[in-house]
């Protein structure tokens, strides 16, 4: 399920807004690409720092292939947030100077040394995500946050920007930064697995039910609950949706913490699930699940809570890094 923002989740459970782009003194021709940026930005995903004129390059949906090392065009330097991360985790992605960015050029993530047609995954630089691309439109200048496989090995490992016609790469291989995927991240001797749970295992609607979420390695800001019928596709509209901050107003990366949730009044009797949803690669991906709940019906003669209930929160956002 890919969305641009959580406009459509119902409003106990709204979440991020939308990557928003920056420029100043656009002439119309910029107006026009801004609009179509904030059409197809997705949540956490893309933030681009300058704008260039776009070409006339329309994009390709096929992923990289070539079994040569492409032809240089101009430098340019791609950059990584991190030099050491773990299976599944998030990076991200800065290019300075591309020379006549098009919409489908390309970040690719390789093994370090690996031919052309050896690529892991990639990414559209123009939009952050394989999906979609935005026609003749492409950035000198801009970032991309990525995740590496959950699957991938231990090793070094280097994103390339590529170039989809004739498989040109863009700038010198030697200014794209190596990085070391290690052994997933360990907590008293077991994976760092993230995890939720409900302290009851029964509910009704219209009431609140303490929802409890930890050891999430690497949280972001467009994190959230959903609750959806047990077994139920996530691609599907939770019946409620929340910050992990737990409130519409406040937005944290948190690590663990807690949040009341509130049930629907007019909920369908039966047995549901809250999960742990994240972003990657533009997509909803879950984290975690908790324990089935069973919901009844309210009272006969209870009376509908307000539309907005209050929430009481216990976050604990992610500690700052110690200062060297």
């Amino acid at each position: 399920m890919m969305r641009d923002d959580f406009s459509r989740i119902p409003k106990t459970g709204e979440g991020k807004a939308g990557v928003s782009v920056h420029t100043s003194a656009l002439s119309r021709a910029w107006r026009r690409a801004a609009v179509a940026i904030s059409a197809t930005a997705l949540v956490g995903s893309v933030a681009i720092a300058s704008i260039v004129t776009p070409s006339s390059a329309s994009a390709q949906a096929n992923p990289p292939s070539a079994a040569g090392a492409p032809t240089p065009i101009k430098p340019a330097k791609l950059t990584n947030s991190k030099a050491t991360l773990a299976p599944g985790e998030r990076m991200l992605l800065t290019w300075i100077g591309v020379n006549r960015p098009s919409g489908s050029d390309r970040a690719a993530l390789f093994p370090v040394g690996a031919p052309y047609d050896e690529f892991i995954t990639w990414v559209f630089m123009s939009t952050c995500v394989q999906q979609k691309a935005l026609p003749g439109i492409g950035w000198a200048t801009g970032s991309c946050m990525v995740s590496v496989p959950e699957s991938i090995l231990p090793g070094a490992y280097q994103w390339r920007m590529l170039r989809t016609f004739g498989m040109q790469q863009i700038g010198e291989i030697d200014r794209w930064p190596v990085f070391t995927v290690t052994k997933p991240v360990q907590k008293n001797g077991k994976p760092y697995q993230p995890a939720i749970s409900t302290k009851s295992d029964s509910a009704i609607g219209g009431s609140l039910i303490s929802v409890q979420w930890e050891e999430v390695a690497d949280p972001t800001e467009g994190d959230w609950i959903g609750l959806f019928l047990t077994g139920e596709s996530s691609n599907l509209f939770p019946q409620v949706a929340e910050r992990t901050s737990c409130d519409d107003e406040t937005v944290l990366a948190v690590e663990a913490g807690r949040c009341d949730i509130g049930i629907p009044f007019d909920i369908v009797p039966g047995s549901y699930e809250f999960r742990l949803m994240t972003v990657i690669d533009g997509f909803y991906r879950v984290l975690a699940v908790s324990s089935p709940i069973e919901i009844g019906a309210p009272p006969a003669d209870a009376t509908p809570p307000a539309p907005r209930m209050p929430f009481r929160a216990t976050p604990t956002p992610t500690p700052a890094p110690a200062q060297s």
